[in-house]
């Protein structure tokens, strides 16, 4: 069975619990669906448990563990439960891993997994008189990987669009000595040859590793199709297609832009359909599972991308603004490819804010609104919302002396040492540096090990910053 196969058989059982759910749902029940995902290392697995395990505690903590809570006066009880026909997402044992006595970083989820918060309060609305004097309030946390949103955007291009900017990508300085060995064989395959599937697979398997390299040694997150870079996952080689030159001779104008375009049982009518049945597989994918969520959150690691330098932050930017374009082209009556053009909040959230010191979070927030781009954000103004979060706070903000001047610093236990460090970042652009200026930037991001919670921590949020803030823009009204 092929990893999409088995995505769908999860979405099928999915979908078909979720339906039964909403007809049942009564006016006294809630429910609110929250899709959760990140781009390469943006600390997905921390959110989710750190996230969890608020709401979860915060009706029992002080109010400054975890400010915005609108159940805080009313709740009678909290529990944890399985979503039907979604694999549960391991929260005990990710939470387990932070509160340790050596403190770890959990370790990430793959695939797809979630899990229902379940809150039962006083009803505070104006129905309580006429319904019940109890309501329970379901939040679905759903866990899936951010390679699978890098699909999204393909679904509004045909081959050949996406062909060109696959291959304009692969030409670019930071990928094309990685692209080389897929380019060179790629530029020898005769799209009206009968077609092969051997020559197709081993050119198949040159693009995918060169997908992975992408990733791996580049730092390098816009690759597609998002599946095939998907450590661990196997793709059935008689399946896998990848980009294909419209533009070198020998191949009409026409080629990619459908299946009737190429002469069948050519090479290139395979590629086409195999393309073509991809994009179905993860439409009905993203229609069955996610189509009747109603909110998503995405994740983004702006501050490690900001320390690679210039062309992997422009790659992250790249992927971000695919990603947003394709929410917002979704809305469009005659463009309405997925239900997913339902979703009613979507939270852009730059993770890792601890990194910074707090004087920087609202450049941090400036620097996601300049690579998103206002054109979305003012097209979007009621729906979409920035924010600047640290999960779990690993650090804490001081002021010491430098030249005689109070500056802002971090303290905190630097990744792979275990002392206490002073380190003193720097300050975060606002905008995203000129082409001249990546090379005079004065920030110094670094990764830190988690804090040394303990059990005291069992039953109260985790240290964070504006973890509440994401629940307070998920739960607001988007209407007038």
């Amino acid at each position: 069975m092929t990893p999409l196969s088995r995505l769908k058989t999860v979405a099928d059982a999915a979908l078909e619990s979720v339906g039964a759910a909403l007809d049942a749902t009564p006016l006294s029940h809630r429910r609110h669906r929250i899709a959760v995902t990140g781009l390469q290392r943006s600390g997905k697995t921390v959110f989710i448990t750190a996230f969890a395990h608020a709401l979860m505690t915060a009706a029992r903590a002080p109010m400054t563990a975890f400010p915005f809570f609108p159940w805080r006066e009313h709740v009678r009880s909290v529990e944890l439960l399985e979503i039907p026909g979604v694999p549960r997402f391991p929260f005990e044992e990710r939470l387990a891993q932070l509160l340790g006595d050596t403190p770890a970083w959990p370790a990430p989820t793959t695939g797809l997994s979630g899990l229902r918060v379940r809150i039962r309060h006083d009803d505070v609305g104006l129905l309580r008189s006429v319904v019940s004097s109890t309501v329970t309030t379901d939040l679905d946390l759903i866990d899936y990987p951010g390679e699978w949103l890098l699909d999204l955007p393909m679904l509004g291009q045909s081959f050949r669009d996406w062909s060109r900017q696959m291959e304009e990508l692969a030409h670019s300085a930071g990928r094309r000595d990685l692209a080389a060995p897929w380019l060179d064989a790629v530029r020898g395959l005769d799209a009206e040859a009968p077609e092969n599937p051997a020559e197709l697979a081993r050119i198949a398997g040159l693009y995918r590793d060169y997908l992975v390299r992408c990733r791996q040694e580049r730092g390098l997150c816009f690759v597609q199709p998002g599946r095939f870079a998907m450590e661990g996952d196997t793709v059935d080689p008689h399946a896998s297609f990848f980009p294909l030159s419209t533009v070198r001779a020998g191949l009409g104008a026409n080629f990619g832009a459908g299946i009737g375009a190429a002469k069948r049982g050519t090479m290139g009518a395979a590629l086409l359909a195999r393309h073509a049945a991809y994009l179905k597989q993860v439409r009905q994918f993203y229609g069955d599972v996610f189509g009747r969520l109603g909110k998503q959150v995405l994740l983004v690691d702006l501050l490690s991308a900001l320390q690679q330098g210039r062309e992997p932050f422009a790659d992250l930017g790249l992927a971000i603004r695919s990603i947003s374009d394709a929410f917002e082209e979704l809305k469009h009556p005659l463009l309405r490819l997925l239900p997913m053009a339902k979703v009613e909040r979507l939270a852009l959230v730059a993770t890792k804010a601890d990194h910074v010191t707090a004087d920087q979070h609202a450049n941090l927030v400036n620097l996601l609104r300049d690579m998103v781009g206002e054109p979305f954000l003012l097209a979007t103004a009621r729906q979409s919302g920035l924010l600047a979060v640290a999960s779990v706070k690993a650090t804490t903000d001081l002021k010491l002396k430098v030249n005689d001047l109070a500056t802002p610093f971090l303290r905190g236990i630097p990744a792979g040492r275990a002392e206490v460090l002073d380190i003193q970042p720097g300050v975060i652009p606002g905008t995203i540096p000129a082409a001249d200026q990546w090379d005079e930037t004065g920030f110094n991001i670094r990764r830190f090990e988690p804090p040394r919670l303990g059990p005291g921590f069992a039953d109260r949020p985790l240290p964070h910053v504006n973890l509440d803030k994401v629940l307070q823009f998920l739960l607001a009204r988007t209407g007038p």
